[in-house]
């Protein structure tokens, strides 16, 4: 072998044994370029989306040697891994370092603490990435529902970089949550041929249409996004055909929908008040209060189920439960709505049934405002007056309500019995016909019919109509008093005849139905005035006073007077037609009994009294009352009658609630951060310089074979 082939072996051999510079003893890479290798590596890793494997990489770089920049980027992915509160943490330790504080923000926003990350977000200053600042700070903006905020968040990221699309649908949203929404539509509408949007802009879209309530595009719109085949939206979707239907009228369609939309998202508190709102509309008010109550346990203090809920107890006949849920819903009755009509109009008629008379009038005054064309505010207008007995304004009322429903045969017995209360019998005997034209069967409309006709002086035909009524089977304590009152003017009719049989027969059939008036309805004891009456005629004086006394009411106090005038007792007779004039001094029968108890017991006295004087001519001579009196004095008889309740059916329509667009997702400014690794060094590398000790060898012998050139042995 030759000698320089010989001596590179041997350097070579010794070689092998000395350590390398920059290597480790154990064959591990040095701190010196190991760190920027691990950090570069897990960001090739998070670029493949294999987020696990680049965090452990960084933390085993963070163990060897801690940088900002490794927490940074730790920090960052596992906001990838969605663990948002680790990389907020993370991100405290670095305050100073460059966008630590937008995206701890943004971290703590998509967190769910939303109130936090916007404070930090608000107190980002400018520079590089304030277009992407402006627009996280939009997206937490709607996301809380400050639209005003969020507006103007999207208009300074679109001024900052007016060619993002995303800034520009983060504004529409803003305009959309404002009520702005032909503006919103505008800048959908711009956004329509942007491809990475296509799925995202017709639902959009959709509910701007609502919001300007043109419903038949909005449901064009929603129902070729559900065709296209995308599940992305499928949800809202759903919810937006379901408010465009419900916008049309098209209630059972509506209810479907909602259904469909509920399935999707069970929890979801705005179709569960959709479907409710719905039902109510197609009153099927027991499934719209179980839907209702399934949103309440989810949102208590939700104003729209509030409202919902009150008309629909409303509609039950729970009205202070429904006053309740009203009180609850004060923002939502706009006065201006018309889609409130009905709420009006319930919450209204509540009031009526609780009393609250002025408050119910308020209220139903605005549902006639809002629906001129319904009849129900009208007719509870009526009533709210008959309350408050104003004949004028309940006649009003109640004729501006049967205009509107001429054959409502309740709200013709009901202005038939105001006439009957007023004593017009012309007029309370036509509307109780008219009643009965569309109803035959109404029980007190052919009530009505009978008092009419007994002060038309047809008493036969009353008692006649009444024993019909009775002899059906409705045994009702106004229709026996009545009867009492027809028997009791027939036995004076009779009396007059000199009939005494008949007329004792027909008193004695008057106190049998005035004592079952009694045993049917013992509350009312207007049959006590009347007994009273039958009473004094029949000269039982003592039971007479004893009935008046029974119900001691301005009528009774009248026949008071008249008793003890007949009786002879002027002075008594004088002092109880005070007091009734002094409860009511409109009443003429009060005023002419006076006056004729000062023509027979008071004559001095009547000569200096003109204004008692005067009451002379007041009494008709055909009223009945008088035409059958025994003694010239007018007896007062209290006729009972039942007042219809309304039942006009629901036309229930409530305010929609629109969906507000899920936000798109924030964009943490995650551009992860590259570390420089070392270059290795230029300069040839030194080798210590090896001592070899040469020593002659022996020679051995020499082989045939072997070469001229020997190698020396090493020891």
């Amino acid at each position: 072998m030759p000698k320089f082939l010989c001596k590179l072996l041997v350097l070579l051999f010794f070689a092998s044994f000395q350590p390398v510079v920059g290597h480790s003893p154990g064959g591990h890479i040095a701190d010196n370029d190991s760190v920027p290798r691990l950090n570069n590596t897990a960001i090739r890793l998070a670029r493949n989306k294999n987020f696990a494997g680049a965090l452990q990489l960084l933390q085993r770089a963070a163990a060897g040697r801690p940088s900002d920049t490794l927490l940074y980027n730790q920090a960052i992915i596992l906001s990838q891994l969605k663990r948002y509160e680790e990389a907020s943490q993370l991100l405290q330790r670095i305050p100073t370092f460059a966008h630590a504080q937008v995206n701890q923000g943004i971290f703590y926003c998509m967190s769910g603490d939303t109130k936090v990350g916007l404070t930090l977000l608000e107190n980002t200053p400018g520079g590089k990435g304030a277009d992407k600042v402006a627009y996280n700070r939009a997206v937490a903006h709607l996301n809380a529902g400050q639209f005003e905020e969020a507006g103007r968040a999207a208009s300074e990221a679109v001024r900052l970089r007016g060619s993002e699309p995303l800034y520009r649908l983060v504004k529409a949203d803003a305009l959309l949550g404002l009520g702005k929404y032909r503006e919103a539509l505008s800048a959908y509408q711009s956004l329509d041929k942007v491809p990475n949007l296509a799925t995202m802009l017709p639902v959009r879209i959709g509910n701007a249409l609502l919001g300007l309530k043109e419903y038949d595009e909005a449901a064009e719109t929603f129902t070729n996004y559900l065709l296209s085949g995308d599940r992305t939206y499928q949800a809202p979707a759903r919810f937006g055909l379901a408010n465009a239907f419900y916008g049309q009228k098209e209630y059972a369609k509506a209810v479907a929908e909602y259904r469909r939309a509920v399935q999707f998202r069970p929890q979801w508190v705005q179709a569960r008040t959709g479907l409710g709102n719905a039902l109510c509309s197609i009153r099927d008010y027991r499934s719209a209060r179980i839907e209702f109550e399934a949103a309440l346990a989810l949102e208590p203090d939700d104003p729209h189920i509030h409202l919902g809920l009150g008309v629909v107890s409303h509609r039950q006949g729970l009205h202070e439960q429904a006053m309740e849920h009203f009180s609850k819903a004060p923002d939502l009755f706009d006065q201006k709505d018309e889609d409130l009509a009905d709420c009006f109009l319930s919450l209204g008629l509540t009031q009526l049934e609780l009393n609250q008379l002025d408050s119910s009038l308020v209220h139903l005054n605005v549902a006639m405002r809002l629906n001129k064309d319904h009849p129900a505010a009208y007719a509870g207008a009526s009533e709210v007056y008959r309350k408050k007995d104003s004949f004028r304004y309940t006649l009003s009322y109640l004729e501006k309500a049967i205009r509107l429903s001429p054959q409502n045969d309740k709200m013709l017995t009901n202005k038939g019995n105001m006439y009957l209360k007023s004593g017009n019998m012309d007029e309370a005997y036509d509307n109780f016909y008219w009643a009965l034209r569309h109803n035959p069967q109404s029980i007190n409309a052919l009530n009505g019919l009978s008092i009419s006709l007994l002060e038309k002086d047809r008493i036969e035909q009353a008692e006649a109509v009444l024993d019909s009524v009775i002899n059906r089977g409705h045994h009702k304590a106004f229709l026996h008093n009545n009867r009492g009152i027809v028997r009791s003017y027939m036995a004076l009719k009779y009396e007059k005849q000199k009939d005494l049989h008949n007329a004792k027969q027909y008193y004695y059939r008057a106190i049998r139905d005035y004592e079952r008036s009694r045993d049917l309805d013992s509350t009312q004891k207007t049959y006590y005035n009347n007994l009273g009456n039958v009473y004094k005629n029949t000269e039982e004086y003592d039971k007479a006073v004893k009935s008046y006394l029974g119900h001691l009411d301005r009528s009774a106090i009248n026949n008071l007077g008249v008793l003890y005038a007949r009786t002879g007792k002027g002075d008594f007779g004088r002092h109880y037609l005070n007091i009734a004039i002094t409860i009511d001094s409109a009443s003429l029968v009060y005023r002419f009994n006076r006056y004729k108890v000062y023509k027979e017991y008071f004559k001095d006295s009547l000569a200096i009294r003109p204004d008692i004087q005067s009451a002379q001519a007041l009494m008709p001579t055909n009223s009945i009352s008088s035409k059958y009196s025994k003694d010239g004095y007018i007896n007062i008889y209290l006729y009972d009658y039942d007042f219809e309740r309304y039942e006009f059916p629901g036309d229930h329509h409530f305010p929609l609630q629109n969906d507000k667009p899920t936000p798109p997702d924030y964009r943490p400014l995650d551009e992860l951060l590259t570390m420089i690794i070392p270059k290795k060094t230029t300069e040839p590398r030194v080798t210590p310089p090896v001592q070899v000790t040469s020593k002659r060898m022996p020679k051995n012998r020499r082989s045939r074979m072997a070469g001229s050139t020997k190698c020396p042995k090493i020891i």
